[in-house]
């Protein structure tokens, strides 16, 4: 059957199209939408960021922001389209520690 309907190319050249300026790894990613908190940190899986005063604009608190995460486990926080600088903040032993009511 498919010799029936087949039919030789028009034209042998390579018919695809140059990627340009496309980044790869903003398509072949996982993105989630995130809250900035109060005190300028994101949340993520269990992990925490913080947002560097060095950003020329920044979220407010409250808003959203994306986290992509690559297939190579990278992260990047993403605010209206542009890359944040961030920092993950790592907890202190003292936020380890049990809280205790001392009477």
């Amino acid at each position: 059957m498919n010799g029936k309907f087949t039919r030789p190319a028009a034209s042998h050249d390579d018919a695809h199209v140059p990627l340009l300026d496309v980044d790869l790894t903003d398509i072949f990613c996982f993105a989630y939408e995130r809250r900035v908190s109060t005190d300028y940190t994101v949340r993520f899986e269990t992990r925490l960021f913080q947002i560097l005063k060095e950003n020329r604009s920044h979220p407010q608190p409250k808003r959203q922001v994306i986290v992509r995460k690559n297939l190579d486990g990278t992260l990047r926080i993403l605010w209206e389209g542009k890359p944040l600088k961030i920092k993950e903040v790592l907890p202190t032993k003292e936020a380890d520690q049990p809280v205790t009511n001392v009477a």
